[in-house]
């Protein structure tokens, strides 16, 4: 089970550390703020679109990056500047946008983070659609760091234990 303690917290802190650089770097995204919660999560509010990743091993949790609608297509637009743009649907082009920052954020993370020296396994990225709200049950732990930008939040969710969520964050229950 996930517990809060010190390896959870410092992780989803390399984690947001991350993403504010990757935004940064790679998307010409300044964050304004950087704010964490680590208790007092009761309730995640999933936004337009949420790539999530399941980290198994020591951990064992999922991890969800939801994005307001203007940030999503601020990286999408910045990642695929120098790419020829056809005509086709953007919203595609955005999904695999935020499936690939979640890819790259979350494993540069996980590569600067050593957990006892135990191998880590990431699933590949998924992308969930639409608004969600998410609300926790006795057993499972949330933490959240938010990082706001002058093109909306993109919120890190650190949902465990993995077990209790489907890959879509639908609640499962104990297995």
């Amino acid at each position: 089970m996930v517990k809060v303690c010190q390896q959870t917290s410092h992780l989803i802190e390399a984690v947001g550390a991350r993403a504010k650089s990757y935004l940064q770097e790679e998307s010409n995204i300044s964050t304004r703020n950087i704010s964490y919660d680590f208790y007092n999560v009761n309730n995640l509010e999933l936004n337009y679109l949420t790539s999530i990743m399941a980290v198994e091993g020591h951990l064992d949790v999922l991890f969800a990056f939801s994005f307001d609608k203007n940030i999503a297509k601020k990286i999408m637009e910045e990642y695929t500047a120098e790419l020829p743009s056809p005509n086709d649907n953007p919203e595609d082009y955005i999904e695999e946008t935020v499936a690939d920052l979640i890819n790259i954020v979350l494993g540069n993370a996980l590569g600067e983070f050593n957990i006892g020296g135990e191998a880590i396994r990431v699933s590949p990225p998924i992308v969930i659609s639409g608004a969600k709200n998410i609300h926790k049950n006795k057993t499972a732990q949330f933490l959240t760091a938010e990082l706001g930008t002058d093109f909306g939040k993109l919120q890190i969710h650190c949902i465990g234990p993995r077990e209790l969520f489907d890959p879509q964050l639908n609640y499962i229950g104990e297995n």
